[in-house]
C-alpha cells in the first residue's frame, strides 16, 4: 500500500503537468496574433507578386507594342521620295477625295469610334529589290513590268511574288525628283521573261497626274515588293477580329483592308495609341508635334514649303490584363494627344509612354 508521501508526490506532479485557463488563453491570443501577422503578411505578398506581374506584364506589351510600330515607322518611305502614286491614291475609297498623293506614312485621327488613331507606312522590302530591263520601256498604262531574271538573284526574288502582292517601282531618273509607282501584282510572274503582270493604273487620278497616258515609263526602275502596314487599336465588339471594350488589342493590317479577319493581333489591353506629326519649325530650333490630322476626306497634310515632317510622335496607353485584387486601386486613362481622358475611375493599372521616330527616309513638306 502506497504510504501518503508518494500519493500526494504524484498528485503534485499532476498539477504540474496541466495548464491553466489563463495559460491556454494567453496561448490562444499569441497563435491569433501570430497566424494574423503572417496571414497579412502573406496577403500583402501576394497582393505585391500580382501588382508586380502585371507591371512585368505591362511592360512587355509596352516594349513589344513600341518595338513593331516604331521599327515599321523607322522604314517608312525606303525606296520612295515620300510619296507614293497607285492604287493607294486618293480615287480609292476610305483614302480620300481631293487628289492629294499619299505620302509613305500616313496618321489617321480618331479612327476608330473610341477617338484611337491608326497609321499607315508604305516602304520598298529591302530584301527584294530588282532592277527593271533597260531594253523593255513600259507605258504609262502598262500591265506587266518586266525584270531581269537571269541577273543576280532576281529570279528567286520573282519567285516570292505571288498575285495579290503590291510592286513598288521608283524612278530615281525623273527630273522632277524620286518618283514613285505603287502596283497590285494580277498573277504569278513569268520567270523565264521576268514579266511580273500588274494592273493598269492609268484610270488613277494620282499615277495619271505623274505618269500621263501617251508617255512612257523610265528604261531603268528600281522594283520590290512593296510593304503597305496599317497598325490600329481593335476596341469595339464587332465580331471582326479579337478586340472589344474589355479587351483592346493592337492589329496589324498588311493588306489595305483593315479592319479584317486576317488582321494579326499583336498585343492585347492597348487601350490607347495617338500619333502626332512633328513638323521642323525654320523660326525655331525645335521641332512642332500637332495633332495628326484625318486623311479619309483629303484634306489632311497640304504642300507648303515653310514646314517639313521631321518625325513621327508615338503615344500609347497599356493597361493591366486584370483589375486591381479587392478594387482598392482607383484611377482612370489619361488623356494623350487630342483625346480625352476616361469619364470614369476603375481598379486597372495603366502605363502611359510618348516616343518619337525620326522619318529619315521621307522629308516631304507639310502643315497641318
Amino acid at each position: 500500500m502506497a504510504s501518503p508521501r508518494s500519493i500526494a508526490a504524484a498528485s503534485s506532479l499532476g498539477r504540474r503537468r496541466a495548464f491553466t485557463l489563463i495559460e491556454v488563453l494567453v496561448a490562444i491570443v499569441i497563435a491569433g496574433v501570430t497566424i494574423t501577422a503572417i496571414y497579412t503578411i502573406f496577403r500583402r505578398q501576394s497582393k505585391q507578386l500580382a501588382f508586380d506581374q502585371l507591371q512585368a506584364e505591362m511592360n512587355q506589351s509596352m516594349r513589344f507594342a513600341t518595338d513593331m510600330v516604331t521599327r515599321s515607322i523607322r522604314l517608312a518611305g525606303y525606296g520612295t521620295g515620300g510619296y507614293v502614286s497607285g492604287v493607294m491614291g486618293p480615287t480609292n475609297p476610305g483614302i480620300g477625295s481631293e487628289g492629294l498623293l499619299l505620302p509613305a506614312v500616313v496618321a489617321w485621327d480618331g479612327n476608330g469610334p473610341n477617338g484611337t488613331d491608326a497609321i499607315t507606312v508604305v516602304h520598298a522590302d529591302p530584301s527584294m529589290m530588282m532592277d527593271t530591263d533597260s531594253t523593255s520601256v513600259p507605258p504609262c498604262n502598262t500591265t506587266s513590268v518586266r525584270v531581269r531574271p537571269g541577273m543576280l538573284d532576281h529570279s528567286q526574288k520573282l519567285q516570292q511574288l505571288n498575285a495579290g502582292d503590291l510592286l513598288i517601282c521608283f524612278d530615281y531618273a525623273d527630273i522632277r525628283g524620286v518618283e514613285t509607282y505603287l502596283w497590285s501584282i494580277t498573277g504569278s510572274p513569268d520567270l523565264g521573261s521576268g514579266d511580273i503582270p500588274i494592273t493598269d493604273n492609268s484610270a488613277l487620278s494620282d499615277y495619271a497626274a505623274v505618269c500621263p497616258s501617251g508617255e512612257n515609263l523610265s528604261p531603268v526602275l528600281t522594283c520590290s515588293r512593296a510593304v503597305v502596314n496599317t497598325f490600329y487599336v481593335d476596341d469595339v465588339d464587332d465580331g471582326i477580329g479579337p478586340g472589344s471594350p474589355a479587351h483592346p488589342t493592337l492589329m496589324l493590317d498588311m493588306n489595305m483592308s483593315w479592319p479584317s479577319d486576317d488582321d494579326v493581333p499583336l498585343v492585347d489591353n492597348i487601350e490607347d495609341f495617338q500619333i502626332e506629326y512633328c513638323l521642323a519649325d525654320p523660326t525655331s530650333d525645335t521641332a512642332n508635334c500637332a495633332d495628326a490630322t484625318s486623311w479619309v476626306d483629303g484634306s489632311a497634310v497640304n504642300v507648303n514649303q515653310a514646314h517639313l515632317v521631321w518625325m513621327a510622335r508615338v503615344m500609347m496607353t497599356v493597361r493591366s490584363s486584370r483589375e486591381d485584387q479587392g478594387g482598392a486601386y482607383r484611377n482612370q486613362r489619361q488623356g494623350l494627344s487630342n483625346r480625352s481622358g476616361g469619364s470614369g475611375e476603375d481598379s486597372y493599372y495603366r502605363q502611359y509612354l510618348t516616343t518619337e521616330v525620326t522619318l529619315r527616309n521621307i522629308r516631304y513638306q507639310a502643315v497641318l
